[in-house]
């Protein structure tokens, strides 16, 4: 059985900043998502997220087409996620960089959270506190590990998760893309079923509604682009602290003239 996914996505600047330092990108031709909440002063942070995500895109696209197997490789993760995460280290190379070369990108950064879809699983290339969520079934689960100063205390049982929620240590990040030379960059994948839906975010959504109605919404409306829109006006409501952006995507299968359509392609490629 082959899989597809279509994303649907919203972003807000919130009700507290005057500009969005948030970006996302949608690459259906590639099957491909990314979520990335940049920081830094002037609009550096901007730059930052906008770097993120379009030459991690770039990167990805020309390994694919060539088959590259980069290096270093991975053996526990496909061809797939292994370029997912070298072309995120590539971007991190280019932001890194500017962030070095003048002092208006002085400390530019960004968070990045990647999904590609591979035959029926999801690969995953994550840096910083955006997020990746499964929901199946009606259930809701993180599938992204913050890289935050707050949950690096509660997996040391220093903080609960509820109080982490409201500590001011929460918007310290242990990594994100051009803080670093080289920074590690989390590789995950996992099986996906028909019927799963996948919700990325920035921490915009997640510190301004609760995760219970991030899971109510999803169970309630169906429609991907409704529910973005749905939960970027929900995290308005709340008093939209940061900018907002929200994409989610549904996982459904191929239909028989898809899969002839993709044979095709591969054969002329």
């Amino acid at each position: 059985m082959t899989l597809k996914l279509q994303f649907a996505a919203a972003s807000d600047t919130g009700k507290a900043r005057t500009n969005n330092e948030d970006s996302y990108l949608l690459a259906p031709e590639l099957d491909l998502a990314m979520v990335a909440d940049g920081m830094g002063g002037h609009k550096s942070g901007e730059v930052a997220s906008a770097l993120a995500v379009k030459v991690t895109r770039d990167k990805y696209d020309s390994m694919k087409n060539t088959g590259m197997k980069p290096t270093p490789y991975n053996e526990k993760f496909s061809l797939e996620s292994n370029q997912l995460g070298f072309a995120v280290q590539l971007a991190n190379s280019v932001i890194y960089e500017a962030g070095n070369s003048g002092a208006e990108n002085k400390g530019m950064g960004t968070t990045l959270s990647a999904a590609l879809l591979n035959k029926t699983r999801i690969c995953i290339a994550h840096i910083g506190d955006s997020r990746i969520y499964l929901f199946r079934a009606g259930v809701m689960q993180q599938l992204t590990e913050d890289h935050s100063l707050v949950m690096e205390h509660v997996k040391k049982g220093l903080l609960t998760k509820e109080q982490a929620e409201t500590s001011p240590l929460q918007n310290i990040l242990t990594r994100a893309l051009g803080a670093q030379k080289t920074p590690a960059v989390d590789l995950l994948e996992t099986e996906l079923e028909v019927g799963d839906r996948l919700l990325l975010c920035t921490d915009g959504l997640f510190k301004a509604v609760k995760e219970a109605e991030l899971q109510e919404t999803l169970k309630i409306q169906p429609d991907d682009q409704k529910a973005c829109e749905t939960l970027v006006t929900a995290a308005n409501a709340n008093g939209g602290p940061d900018n907002v952006t929200v994409v989610i995507g549904s996982v459904s299968k191929k239909t028989f003239k898809e899969n002839l359509k993709d044979m095709f392609r591969k054969s002329y490629a």
